[in-house]
């Protein structure tokens, strides 16, 4: 994937009310290419996948980001 993929990847997902740059690019780094592949995605499967992704501990509110992501994700569909 190109850098040219990335960043139309990234201004999709930003286009989530709740989603800027940095929420958008743990979102990309877990695959989702699409506020439509965030839909059915679970927060806490997403967080644990991110926990263990990075080799270090992700803030506990990243979940809660997760959470209010899809809901919304949700609601644009």
């Amino acid at each position: 994937m190109d850098m040219d993929d990335k960043e139309s990847i990234m201004q999709e997902l930003r286009s989530i009310p709740i989603v800027g740059e940095k929420l958008a690019e743990p979102l990309y780094l877990l695959g989702i290419g699409s506020v439509k592949e965030l839909v059915d995605r679970s927060p806490d499967d997403m967080y644990g996948e991110l926990r263990t992704m990075k080799g270090y501990y992700v803030e506990p509110c990243m979940l809660n980001q997760f959470k209010v992501a899809v809901s919304m994700a949700a609601k644009m569909k």
